[in-house]
């Protein structure tokens, strides 16, 4: 991807939504491109938190480990959101996790400063920071909610449907975008036990062969995962799913 049209792509976020475009064009002069290879370490649990990151291309995990030396994987970040904001507006001087490149990944990084000063001077801006890193908490509350509550059948049936809307993928046929070993421990399961999950799963109408998902009855998954979650109603993957039925149903009504 051409350098020249990643601005383009930043201006297009929520983070700037609301703002002028002489706006937009005045605080991405703040910020520089860097490419990092696939392995490469972005920044290591530890380190002074010292930059804001938006991701253009590729996807990177924070993960932390273990004093036993195995890998927690905390998150998983694709281009289009953002890193470090919560840090930096919570004050938190050394980063809490290590983030590392999945692939080849292109970040736009901004100075600490920088964040600090486009928040004071848009108000536009700072409610989308706001908003993000509410989201964000909400999100950490609902996956402490599902580790309490859920089977691990239904956690990882409510990660597939997670991936669906996340990038956009058709329910009845998807390759999973991450290594087996990478959602186990996103999901907080041994390897051993996820994939003894998966071949649980086709009781429930999600059949995985390799990487290649299929989920044949949307109904079904979102009443065995979504009945049991307090904020499912709330949920934008259980909203955009609840879509997804809504439309499949309307056209096998037209037909």
């Amino acid at each position: 991807m051409p350098p020249t049209i990643y601005p383009d792509i930043i201006r297009a976020l929520p983070l700037f939504s609301g703002l002028h475009e002489q706006d937009k064009a005045a605080l991405l002069t703040g910020g520089r491109i860097c490419q990092c290879k696939r392995g490469q370490l972005l920044f290591h649990h530890g380190d002074p938190v010292t930059h804001f990151y938006i991701i253009i291309s590729g996807t990177v995990q924070f993960f932390r480990e273990n004093p036993d030396g195995h890998e927690k994987t905390i998150d998983v970040f694709k281009a289009g959101q953002t890193m470090c904001e919560s840090e930096i507006m919570d004050a938190c001087r050394h980063h809490r996790v290590n983030a590392i490149a999945l692939d080849d990944v292109a970040v736009m990084e901004f100075p600490m400063a920088w964040l600090k000063d486009a928040a004071k001077k848009h108000t536009a801006f700072a409610l989308n920071l706001l908003s993000s890193i509410s989201h964000q908490a909400h999100l950490a509350e609902v996956e402490a909610e599902h580790q309490a509550t859920m089977s691990a059948t239904q956690l990882v049936a409510c990660f597939m449907q997670r991936l669906c809307v996340l990038y956009d993928f058709e329910p009845a046929g998807f390759d999973l975008p991450y290594t087996k070993t990478l959602i186990a421990s996103r999901l907080g399961m041994e390897l051993e036990t996820f994939s003894r999950t998966l071949a649980k799963l086709k009781e429930q109408g999600i059949t995985v062969e390799g990487t290649h998902v299929m989920i044949h009855d949307l109904k079904h998954i979102e009443q065995y995962v979504c009945s049991l979650c307090s904020v499912s109603e709330d949920c934008p993957t259980h909203q955009a799913m609840a879509r997804r039925i809504a439309t499949a149903q309307h056209s096998t009504t037209q037909i």
